[in-house]
């Protein structure tokens, strides 16, 4: 189970943001908005921490 969990550094006040976090060998997504919802019951997209790093590899070569 995921416990440190971090909203992005871009979005400070902003609540329509995507938070991370990580346990062992997986990365965690989750949106912001829903953030009244306990743990259980907030949706979670989660990815081995391999997926995840080919994932942002991916996303910054389309980008920059």
């Amino acid at each position: 189970m995921i416990h440190n969990w971090r909203k992005a550094s871009y979005s400070v006040d902003n609540s329509s943001c995507v938070e991370t976090g990580w346990a062992d060998d997986m990365v965690g997504y989750r949106d912001t908005k829903q953030a009244s919802l306990s743990d259980t019951e907030r949706p979670t997209l989660l990815f081995s921490k391999d997926a995840a790093h080919a994932f942002i590899t991916m996303l910054k070569s389309t980008i920059g």
